[in-house]
């Protein structure tokens, strides 16, 4: 079944099966040769990380870090942004990645709100049925490790700016139409929120994370505007951040 109803009538060749498994294995690839190679040179810059890094991932230091994952992110993000337009035939504007009329920030207050109720709902949920109650996210062991040094700065800016914008590219603009393509919103919904939530690695919060994607393609959806979902996510996390400065200095 292909569906005509996101942005417009999909046009006949649009995500062909070969070429979004091309796109999908290039990014993919690009991403990890680009990570190991930062941390390989960020390992020979300073070499007593080899010995953090085999110990726990946690303790590495934040720069190390945000080095590693931007390298991870940011390169596979200028392949999808030259060729999602070719095999989407539709252009990024069409897709919705333009400025948004200021009427549609309304839907930015609605899906912040709706994120934070099954995002943290969610995750209080999650830790009274889990056997590991005090589960903390390893952004949140990193994120106690820098609270008191400037790397936080940093850190926060990735989270608050970078990611939602890597993560709205990808999971939104890209996964969610080819759900919408073959299938209806509810294909592409549900297809990009399981793969936003695996994405974070943490199988505590898998859910919690997964409806929170839920939203930010119903955001994304309603409004027709990346923009729209991007500022939704940076308002999510920068509330996560905000709440975890609270915790800490209380």
């Amino acid at each position: 079944m292909v569906s005509p109803s996101w942005p417009t009538h999909w046009r006949e060749g649009a995500f062909k099966g070969s070429s979004v498994a091309l796109v999908i294995l290039g990014m993919i690839g690009l991403a990890v040769a680009c990570a190991v190679l930062a941390l390989v040179a960020y390992i020979i810059i300073d070499p007593p990380i080899l010995s953090k890094l085999m110990h726990s991932p946690v303790n590495l230091p934040v720069t190390a870090v945000l080095v590693v994952q931007l390298a991870f992110e940011l390169p596979p993000i200028f392949v999808l942004m030259a060729m999602l337009p070719r095999i989407s035939l539709y252009s990024w504007e069409e897709l919705g990645l333009r400025l948004p009329p200021a009427s549609a920030l309304w839907y930015v207050i609605g899906g912040f709100v709706a994120a934070i109720i099954v995002g943290d709902g969610g995750s209080v949920i999650v830790n009274h049925l889990s056997h590991h109650p005090h589960h903390m996210q390893d952004v949140a062991k990193i994120f106690e490790n820098i609270r008191h040094t400037p790397a936080i700065i940093a850190f926060i800016l990735y989270g608050v700016v970078v990611a939602p914008i890597a993560e709205e590219l990808i999971f939104r603009g890209f996964l969610f139409n080819l759900g919408m393509r073959y299938g209806n919103f509810w294909v592409g919904a549900v297809f990009s929120s399981l793969l936003f939530g695996a994405a974070h690695g943490d199988i505590e919060l898998f859910l919690p994370l997964t409806l929170v994607g839920f939203v930010l393609a119903t955001v994304y959806y309603r409004s027709k505007n990346l923009i729209i979902s991007m500022l939704t996510h940076a308002s999510f996390n920068a509330i996560a951040f905000s709440s975890l400065l609270w915790m800490k200095t209380h």
